[in-house]
């Protein structure tokens, strides 16, 4: 910024008759009296000074949120921003795509039930478009005649395949359900499970430690016994799907069998038994 300063005025020396010695004191006395080298010096240093320290504004800094992906709309949850993000995917999928597409996708669901559970997409994006709850359990979405349900691992997968029921009514885990359970269990244990990212860390399987499993009604409920021994069946090579099917129903307890094959190629007929947990179906006992 330049200085608005005027420069220093020169002080005019009138020529008199003094000798000319007398002349060039009086000159050299007036220079120094007014001290133009010192002022212009001053003048350059302040004009340096004040070009120098004049302080630099950054501009300012905003962060924006990332832009929504453009699709049908989905309700944002309170507390839970991550779910409505991981159900927006879903939705796009099913109006983009169609069942065949989610088909492929949500391999957490049982194959045969999706068909049929999202069968009624208008249903499902009138029940998302409204603001979703955060449960207990899951994170759900209700309309006039269909609830959308997400479990917590769906959530956290960034793509959320949810469960689909009729608004009034609670979410039903049928045979479809525990037999598909113990078909990813065993997937897993033979080396081939349904999805390379189908593991018990990310997408349990097995019931947690909680004191609860009384399958037998004794009335001393414990911790699940396939928590207790996890390593209850081992040595698998492989099963035969077909054989896995509802044997059972003892209350809250569901029986499934299945033929499995071990490391010596022998069949062995194996009992499943399941309870409904936060995740849906999960197995806590293997006989």
């Amino acid at each position: 910024m330049k200085n608005s300063a005027a420069p220093p005025r020169r002080t005019r020396v009138v020529r008199t008759a003094l000798p000319l010695i007398a002349t060039l004191a009086l000159v050299g006395a007036c220079d120094s009296a007014v001290g133009l080298p010192s002022e212009q010096s001053g003048a350059t240093s302040n004009t340096t000074e004040a070009t120098t320290s004049t302080p630099t504004t950054a501009a300012p800094t905003t962060t924006t949120p990332p832009p929504i992906p453009p699709g049908p709309p989905v309700g944002e949850v309170p507390g839970n921003p991550d779910a409505a993000m991981a159900l927006r995917p879903f939705v796009g999928d099913l109006i983009g795509g169609g069942i065949g597409v989610v088909t492929a996708r949500c391999w957490t669901v049982p194959p045969t039930e999706i068909p049929t559970m999202y069968v009624d997409a208008e249903a499902i994006l009138t029940a998302v478009a409204a603001p979703g709850v955060d449960g207990q359990y899951a994170v759900t979405w209700t309309g006039p005649t269909a609830t959308v349900s997400i479990k917590r691992s769906e959530i956290a997968s960034g793509y959320a395949c949810p469960t689909v029921y009729p608004t009034g009514t609670a979410p039903v885990f049928d045979a479809a359900d525990a037999v598909y359970s113990v078909d990813r269990y065993l997937g897993r244990l033979a080396g081939i499970p349904v999805n390379p990212s189908d593991v018990e860390e990310t997408y349990p399987l097995v019931c947690d430690g909680r004191q609860t499993w009384d399958a037998l009604g004794t009335g001393v409920p414990t911790a699940p016994p396939l928590v207790q021994n996890p390593n209850i069946l081992t040595g698998i090579t492989s099963f035969d799907p077909d054989s896995v099917f509802v044997t059972g129903q003892n209350g809250i307890y569901t029986q499934v069998n299945a033929d499995i094959i071990d490391a010596s190629g022998a069949y062995q007929n194996r009992t499943f038994v399941l309870a409904v947990g936060g995740e849906g179906y999960c197995i806590g006992d293997i006989a």
